[in-house]
C-alpha cells in the first residue's frame, strides 16, 4: 500500500506536540524554573517538586510522542 498524502499529513501534529514540548521543556531548563497555575513563575529552588516533575513530564511526551511518530512513518513508508 502506498502512503497517501493523508496519511502523511496525520504524522504532522503528533510530531510538532513532541516538538512544542521538547522546547518547553529546554526552555524551564534554561530558565531554571516553571510557571504555576494561580502562583506565577517559580524557580527551581522556590518549588523543586514542581520544576522536576514539569521537566520529566515535558521530555517524557515530547519523546514519546517524537518516537511514536517516527515508528509510525516507518510503518507507512514501508507498506
Amino acid at each position: 500500500m502506498d502512503a497517501t498524502s493523508g496519511e502523511i499529513w496525520n504524522l504532522l501534529p503528533p510530531a510538532l506536540t513532541g516538538l512544542i514540548c521538547m522546547g518547553y521543556a529546554v526552555f524551564i531548563f534554561v530558565k531554571g524554573g516553571t510557571h504555576l497555575r494561580g502562583k506565577g513563575w517559580h524557580t527551581k529552588k522556590e518549588a523543586p517538586k514542581s520544576y522536576y516533575f514539569m521537566l520529566f513530564l515535558m521530555l517524557l511526551i515530547g519523546l514519546s510522542s517524537i518516537i511514536f511518530t517516527a515508528i509510525r512513518a516507518f510503518q507507512i513508508f514501508n507498506n
